[in-house]
Parts: C-alpha cells; sequence; structure tokens
C-alpha cells in the first residue's frame, strides 16, 4: 500500500517524470511537503473550499477569481482548472510562463502552489507559495468551484497520480 502511495507522491513532485500533468512543470524536486505515506489524491479527499476561500485571500491582492473578472497584477483565475497555462486574455504572461505549455490541472496546480518561482524559475509571481499539501488542496477546491465546469477532484488526482510515465 506504501509503495502505492509513494509512487503517486513522486509521479505528483514531477522528478522529472514526462507525462501531462505536472512533470512537465519545470521538473520540481524535493521539498513541498508530501510525506512519502500519503498520496496527494488523500489530501483532495478531505479539500474544504470554505478555507480554501479563507486561503484565497493571499491571492486577492494580485487576483481576481469572479467570472469576467479584470487583471490584476496576475491573471483572472476563475476557470483556471483546465485551462491552458499562460492563456488567459487580458494579461501579460512572463516569458517564462509562457514557455510552460500545456494544462492547469488539479496535480499541476497542486505542485506549482507549493513554490512557484521554484518550479517556474522567472516566473513574475512574487508568491512564495503554500507548503502544506491540505491547505493547497483546499485552494484548489475553491479554485475549481470558481468554474463554470468544475471537476472531481479526487478522481482528477487519481489521474494525474496514475499518467503513464
Amino acid at each position: 500500500m506504501k509503495s502505492r502511495y509513494l509512487a503517486a507522491a513522486i509521479a505528483v513532485l514531477g522528478l522529472g517524470i514526462g507525462g501531462p500533468g505536472i512533470g512537465s512543470l519545470g521538473g520540481l524536486g524535493v521539498g513541498i511537503g508530501i510525506a512519502a505515506e500519503q498520496s496527494p489524491v488523500e489530501f483532495f479527499a478531505h479539500a474544504d473550499p470554505a478555507k480554501g476561500a479563507r486561503t484565497f485571500n493571499k491571492c486577492k491582492a494580485c487576483h481576481t477569481i469572479e467570472e469576467g473578472g479584470p487583471a490584476r497584477v496576475g491573471p483572472n483565475l476563475w476557470g483556471v482548472i483546465g485551462r491552458p497555462v499562460a492563456s488567459k486574455e487580458g494579461y501579460s504572461y512572463s516569458t517564462a510562463m509562457l514557455a510552460q505549455g500545456g494544462t492547469w490541472t488539479v496535480d499541476r496546480l497542486f505542485v506549482y502552489l507549493a513554490n512557484p518561482r521554484q518550479v517556474v524559475p522567472g516566473t513574475a509571481m512574487t508568491f512564495v507559495g503554500l507548503p502544506k499539501p491540505q491547505e493547497r488542496a483546499d485552494l484548489i477546491a475553491y479554485l475549481n468551484q470558481n468554474s463554470g465546469s468544475p471537476v472531481d477532484l479526487v478522481a482528477a488526482a487519481q489521474e494525474g497520480a496514475a499518467a503513464p510515465q
């Protein structure tokens, strides 16, 4: 059982592993706070969007969340899950973020939000990140609610963990 969780944690950490989702997001190394015994799926299973809304207060200085909201220092985050990276019209992305490609999956956001500047060196985002995995899962649950098409976070995380290596 633990080996399954370890494999999932390694996949989520993006330790140079390719595949859709997170491995292509800058090859984040270690140190984002996932215990080998816990699958990221477990964090999403217990995610609380209300707690995520409180965490989003840390984001409000730079981001809006309402549908059709304006860009500020950062892009509007309505419907970010499932959206192509660096694609929100009306916002000028850094060269580093534009080079990322891919889509904002729940796994990719989970890794990125741990330490944006480590994951995407050269990003314009100055936020230091959220080192606590449950806090990130809660925030992602809140972001997921602010979408025209929310996803099943647990299923999406399981799909990301099971992605071909």
